[in-house]
């Protein structure tokens, strides 16, 4: 019987679905797992005053059902590592994807309810974390407390050599409301004698060696990252840079 009871769930939940819907569910079952799939088919009525899968009747005191309040708090749980999940997806998704977790009250994809001051659901705050590290979303403050690296530390390391992605970091530095406090917080760290190895921190680039960048070396520095991997790749005498290249200003760059 609870067989029958929710196969029928899972095609009033997928009924109306187009194509494009049901490649975004399949995008959040692959970073999900059961909860996810909790969350695909427990979905509100037409009117919002039920779930369609359990009938559960919604109240103020209970604005979802059980099954969804459960994968929620099982989802917010278990958050360490998910930011890593989006970076599978492609701008494009992630556009979808924060699409579909919108609603008026309530997020109309994960059943998440608003209050005060909160009006999008932690999904749709990952997948702006993701795009505002990608640089295309505003850098915004995800707390108030919190500088606007908080939740994006991957848009804050010295990765690749594309120098882009560190200048937007260090861009969002120079305004960020607690950037005061980062960089007196820095200056004692240094001071202690600890190193600081390929991040950016109060606006202040660092290489993989500690050593701080000057700002108008930037593009050098990328420069130099990229001649060191050429040369990791090849052993012939001429990937050598000749003298006063870049890679020279920048002796121990690490790829």
């Amino acid at each position: 019987m609870n067989t029958l009871v929710g196969a029928g769930a899972v095609r009033l939940a997928t009924a109306n679905l187009d194509d494009g819907r049901v490649k975004i569910d399949v995008l959040d079952r692959v970073g999900g797992g059961p909860h996810r799939r909790t969350l695909a088919t427990h979905r509100p009525s037409r009117d919002q005053s039920s779930c369609m899968s359990c009938r559960f009747v919604y109240t103020p005191k209970h604005p979802m059902c059980p099954p969804v309040a459960g994968a929620l708090e099982a989802l917010n749980g278990s958050s360490q590592g998910r930011s890593s999940v989006l970076t599978r997806y492609s701008t494009a998704d992630l556009h979808a994807m924060a699409r579909e977790h919108t609603g008026k009250g309530r997020c109309r994809r994960c059943g998440f309810v608003y209050g005060g001051l909160v009006r999008t659901c932690p999904a749709s705050r990952r997948i702006d974390a993701e795009l505002q590290v990608r640089g295309k979303a505003r850098v915004t403050q995800p707390k108030a407390g919190q500088g606007l690296c908080a939740g994006k530390s991957e848009g804050w390391m010295v990765l690749g050599k594309n120098p882009a992605p560190w200048r937007r970091a260090m861009a969002a530095c120079s305004v960020c409301p607690l950037l005061a406090q980062c960089g007196a917080q820095l200056n004692d760290r240094l001071a202690a004698g600890e190193k600081v190895s390929g991040q950016i921190q109060a606006g202040r680039l660092f290489n993989a060696d500690g050593g701080e960048v000057d700002p108008e070396n930037t593009d050098a520095f990328a420069t130099a990252r990229g001649l060191k991997k050429r040369r990791k790749r090849s052993t012939s005498p001429t990937s050598v840079p000749a003298a006063g290249r870049p890679a020279e200003l920048f002796p121990d760059v690490a790829a």
